[in-house]
């Protein structure tokens, strides 16, 4: 929807109700996934090389520690407050009948710590972020970063919205890692991009695929929105703005989240895969 060609008084004035709630709605809570434990035997445990990803990790988080079977998991948060009503689904094109096509690594992917990665021969890693209704999930940003630390260049990041609405997309993406320069490549979506449901795409088919797993994912962020209050379907179309204010508003709102990303350099190295 472009607010700024929105030209009935009932319309106008359906935007405006809209456009106040989402100003009013406050900062949203954010959960830092740090991927820092596993879960082996039915006990949770480090993050140690190739282990599988626990399918409740990421889920309806409450605190720095949440209890789950087998013992806790652990999370960031940014001083905003955490995601009980947010679901994260982790997979990749390796996933089959019988797994997601994810694992955990500890070391090795520039400056991170337990990253996220896509098995081998799978051309891309993804992310799902489900809000419960009534919520909405934003995305803040998140660290990419290649093994052995090496650079490389993926085809693409992109984020999708409910129905496959394309919100945000990058080709050719520098990915950080040696020791020339920044040691990962950061995406920082400000105010963040929300929406009811999110996928996070991450596409390195360009590359071999015995190497599709040395790109990793760290310090995904993501938020949530408190419940909105219903808006009235039929206002009244004397109660709204002169069209200098509706235009400002919609200038504003159109403006969104920018991305700010750090200077990358590409090295020609390619790793041996594991």
């Amino acid at each position: 929807m472009n607010f700024l060609q929105l030209t009935t008084p009932r319309r106008i004035a359906q935007a405006l109700a809209l456009s106040a709630s989402l100003l009013l709605a406050g900062p949203a809570p954010a959960t830092i996934l740090t991927f820092d434990q596993a879960r082996t035997s039915g006990t949770v445990v480090p993050t140690f090389g190739g282990a599988t990803v626990p399918l409740d990790y990421g889920d309806a988080v409450r605190g720095a520690a949440m209890t789950v079977p087998g013992g806790q998991f652990l999370y960031g948060e940014a001083g905003e407050g955490y995601t009980p009503n947010v679901d994260v689904e982790m997979t990749s094109g390796a996933a089959s009948p019988v797994g997601a096509g994810v694992s955990l690594w500890e070391t090795g992917y520039g400056d991170l710590d337990n990253v996220l990665i896509a098995n081998n021969f799978s051309d891309f890693l993804a992310l799902r972020l489900v809000a419960d209704p009534g919520y909405r999930v934003g995305l803040f940003g998140f660290d990419l970063a290649g093994w052995p630390n090496t650079d490389y260049l993926i085809d693409a990041v992109r984020l999708f919205g409910p129905a496959g609405t394309l919100l945000f997309s990058l080709l050719d993406v520098a990915i950080e890692g040696d020791f020339a320069g920044p040691r990962r490549t950061s995406f920082d979506f400000a105010e963040g991009l929300f929406a009811t449901e999110l996928l996070l795409q991450i596409d390195f088919g360009n590359l071999a695929g015995g190497r599709h797993d040395n790109i990793g994912l760290d310090n995904l962020r993501f938020g949530q929105t408190n419940p909105l209050p219903p808006t009235s379907p039929d206002p009244d179309p004397q109660q709204v703005s002169e069209p200098g204010t509706l235009a400002l508003l919609g200038a504003t709102l159109l403006a969104g989240p920018l991305l700010r990303r750090r200077p990358r350099r590409l090295s020609a190295a390619a790793p041996r895969s594991r």
